[in-house]
């Protein structure tokens, strides 16, 4: 039996918003960085003013998506092992309040776009809400179809990365295709994990079965496959990326295997399967995977030197005679 507490009160509410959840927002970093290094943008304070101001109304919308989430998921987290302490399934939270809250956040988030940034923005602002509908609601919900759930789910790594790239980049431009499908697969990967680790975690088909209908057709082989061709399917895109636009960056990914090991050695545990991604991001090994390859990252982008091609890392040295 879980030992969660309810929240009550106002705490309630706030906790539907799930605002510690926000921190999935980060990736839409990745977005402004890919513009700054693509398009040669230089950075200015209005400039880091404009990355600053985006992720408001984006972390706006993801707790409209928090709050319609919780609510249709309600009758199902009754029967999770600890999420049946949440707000709605406890009945501490009135639906009514959250749909009066939830069409608050969308109009203010929209408001918040449309007078800051350009359409492509808000286009890719109304995604993210619409993701979230049909990720949730019948009948197409498809978190209870079986790897259409991750698929979906993962498709908000993508339309991050353009909240990113179209706050400070022109509305007719647009990311290579090989960014865009790398990321989605990366996040399909770590969702596939958790999936992994969740299904591993409840342990008895069929509650898992009546908490996520798509636990009815998973098995431990088939999340298992899932997360080879993800990993593969992302390596191959991002490894094209890297080949074409900046090839020193082939020196990062050693770090970002290590990052992606540390994650899933945490997010496999008992402990880990409990948690959401972003209570999993919180764990200090994983932090300082990311912050090195990150800082990696930045030297490799700022460095002068050729490193790839001074090691003959994408080049054929031909040997003499």
């Amino acid at each position: 039996m879980s030992t969660e507490k309810t929240p009550t009160g106002m705490a309630a509410y706030l906790s539907v918003m799930r605002p510690d959840h926000w921190l999935k927002n980060i990736f839409i970093l990745f977005g402004h960085g890919a513009a700054i290094v693509l398009l040669g943008l230089t950075i200015t304070p209005h400039l880091l003013w404009l990355i600053a101001y985006s992720l408001v109304p984006a972390c706006l919308v993801a707790s409209a998506n928090y709050i319609l989430n919780e609510i249709l998921d309600a009758p199902f987290d009754r029967l999770h092992p600890t999420k049946h302490a949440r707000a709605v399934a406890s009945g501490a939270a009135k639906e009514s309040v959250l749909w009066a809250l939830m069409i608050l956040l969308l109009v203010v988030a929209f408001a918040m776009a449309r007078w800051s940034f350009n359409i492509s923005y808000v286009i890719s602002l109304a995604l993210l809400f619409v993701s979230g509908l049909v990720y949730n609601v019948p009948p197409l919900r498809l978190k209870d179809r079986a790897f259409m759930d991750v698929i979906a789910e993962s498709f908000n790594n993508p339309i991050r990365l353009w909240l990113g790239w179209y706050a400070i980049s022109p509305a007719n431009s647009f990311p290579p295709l090989s960014i865009v499908f790398g990321w989605w697969m990366f996040g399909a990967l770590l969702m596939t994990g958790k999936r992994y680790a969740e299904y591993k975690f409840i342990n008895c088909p069929e509650r898992s079965g009546a908490y996520r209908k798509s636990f009815k057709t998973y098995t431990e082989k088939s999340l298992l496959i899932a997360m080879v061709t993800y990993a593969n399917l992302f390596c191959f895109c991002a490894g094209t990326a890297v080949a074409v636009y900046r090839p020193n960056l082939i020196f990062a990914f050693p770090l970002i295997v290590i990052a992606i090991i540390a994650y899933f050695n945490t997010a496999l545990t008992t402990e880990g399967a409990k948690l959401e991604p972003e209570k999993l991001l919180q764990n200090p090994v994983l932090i300082v995977c990311i912050l090195a390859t990150v800082g990696l990252t930045i030297f490799l982008l700022l460095t002068p030197l050729d490193l790839a091609s001074y090691v003959g890392f994408f080049q054929l040295i031909p040997g003499g005679r």
